[in-house]
């Protein structure tokens, strides 16, 4: 827990449990099931990668005061073991939000963007609030009924994308790199990543050649990347078809404008299925 100091100098102790957590969608679960008793703050700044991303001394020493640590897992993280063996605390509560899922596994590499299947996040939502429950006994009551607001809106998103994803049932899903396959498999649609799980892996010139045939031969009409100011691969793939480039979150952050609206997992993930649903009008 956090000290405080109030404007007439009286010293107390703050009931908020003290939450870092590595990127944005596990701080923006920790903030809706945490509400008014919790702090959350990710170590990955707005806008940064959570692949590669390497802690700094300012995360370990802020860590050394936390009550908490949430991590997404599924091999999302990989520096979560030497940050265990740096950070000196022994209060410290390790949360592995995918814990309990069902991974996907492609070309020997585990795909950890398990939190783009809304029922995944449901799931990962619940296992924070279990987390924050076990150390915070009082306010359990107030946690729960938080959590269970947002599992009806989970619910709720999850029934409207399999409803406008149904006509695209079997169709293929041309992404920039493999972030989606949660998502795919969980509304019957077809994968194809030009690049791997890591954003930063590049593609071969087979692996764009292969995509390339794929969409002309099926009339594909989007290819869908994670900004405006899409990878070479994906320019090669729109220049040699008749597929137009269409934007698709990964929501592993948000952007400056995102942030400003304050946009959250909600609002992105139905922008995610406007912008897939269109393909399939």
């Amino acid at each position: 827990m956090a000290i405080i100091t109030a404007a007439c100098n009286v010293v107390s102790v703050t009931d908020k449990l003290q939450i870092l957590t590595s990127f944005f969608v596990m701080e923006d679960f920790a903030r809706k099931v945490g509400g008014q008793y919790v702090e959350v703050e990710s170590i990955v700044p707005s806008g940064s990668e959570i692949h590669g991303y390497e802690p700094t001394t300012g995360d370990i020493v802020k860590l050394t005061t936390a009550d908490m640590f949430i991590y997404n897992g599924a091999g999302l993280e990989h520096f979560v073991t030497s940050l265990q063996e740096a950070v000196n605390n022994d209060n410290l509560q390790y949360v592995e939000a995918s814990r309990g899922l069902t991974l996907l596994v492609a070309d020997e590499h585990q795909d950890p963007h398990t939190w783009l299947s809304p029922l995944n996040a449901k799931k990962q939502m619940e296992n924070i609030k279990d987390a924050i429950v076990a150390i915070d006994q009082e306010h359990a009551s107030y946690y729960e009924n938080r959590f269970s607001i947002f599992a009806a809106k989970f619910d709720e998103l999850h029934d409207q994308y399999q409803t406008l994803l149904e006509p695209g049932e079997g169709q293929y899903l041309v992404t920039g790199h493999a972030a989606f396959g949660y998502l795919t498999n969980a509304y019957d649609l077809i994968p194809l990543p030009i690049g791997g799980h890591d954003s930063e892996q590049e593609p071969t010139q087979q692996d764009i050649a292969h995509v390339i045939d794929i969409v002309n031969q099926n009339n594909i009409r989007y290819v869908y990347a994670e900004s405006l100011t899409p990878s070479d691969a994906v320019l090669t793939v729109i220049q040699e078809t008749n597929a137009e480039l269409e934007t698709l979150s990964p929501i592993e952050s948000l952007t400056a404008e995102q942030t400003m609206s304050n946009e959250d997992y909600f609002t992105v993930m139905k922008d995610n299925l406007f912008a897939i649903a269109k393909g399939f009008i």
